[in-house]
């Protein structure tokens, strides 16, 4: 690994760790540790970190570790967590919204629910935060996440922050085929004016139907819930 551990530690003090263990930050509470691990609080010093980094390391983005099984095996690479900075939400117009990529799908569900958008209730029903949610294209009931998505922010291994417009991502059935070297910052969605009273019974559905098909699964989603 071509990274000068020394100097990493003393840019970045406690927010880069050695030899760490991954076990409580994933919903499975299992796997190994990781090389390095990096906890970014804003995104000026995201960047900084990445530039600082060979751009032939591996990197891997944490998210809520939902959908995350970690093996045993040491990560001999770098994994990189978004902290509240990236879990910002808000209208960018009546009918776009903006939200971090550490923010929830139940937390977007419910802010497009609150400003009377429609199109989101299916993300009421998903465990996970937008960063991986866009990464393998989440969905349920017929609908995904390229379905409401218009772009997404991004830095590149170089350190660039760059912008994907949607028709340059070649979304499979949960899969987005984007590159495994980019760190989601945020994305821009699209809804439709519903009312909100609509909306919620809509939701309510969704979660019994969810909770009807796949017992088992919401049960083990609830039991590691409270165990965070």
């Amino acid at each position: 690994m071509n990274i000068n551990l020394e100097e990493l530690s003393s840019e970045f003090n406690d927010n880069v760790k050695f030899d760490y263990d991954l076990k409580k930050k994933n919903w499975f509470n299992i796997g190994g540790k990781t090389k390095i691990y990096y906890k970014a609080h804003n995104l000026k010093d995201l960047i900084k970190f990445v530039k600082k980094i060979d751009e032939k390391e591996k990197i891997f983005i944490l998210s809520g570790g939902s959908n995350t099984l970690i093996t045993d095996k040491t990560y001999n690479g770098v994994v990189i967590k978004l902290s509240r900075d990236f879990n910002n939400i808000s209208l960018l117009s009546d009918e776009i919204i903006i939200a971090g990529s550490a923010v929830s799908d139940k937390s977007l569900s419910e802010f497009a629910m609150n400003n009377s958008l429609g199109g989101f209730e299916f993300l009421s029903c998903i465990p996970g935060t937008v960063g991986g949610g866009i990464k393998m294209n989440a969905g349920c009931f017929d609908r995904e996440f390229k379905d409401i998505l218009i772009s997404i922010q991004a830095i590149n291994k170089s350190g660039q922050v760059i912008t994907i417009p949607v028709k340059d991502i070649n979304f499979e059935y949960r899969n987005s085929k984007l590159s495994d070297d980019l760190i989601f910052l945020s994305a821009s969605f699209k809804g439709y004016k519903k009312k909100l009273d609509i909306i919620k019974n809509e939701m309510i559905e969704l979660k019994k139907k969810k909770r009807k098909h796949n017992p088992l699964e919401l049960k083990l989603v609830e039991a590691l819930l409270k165990t965070l």
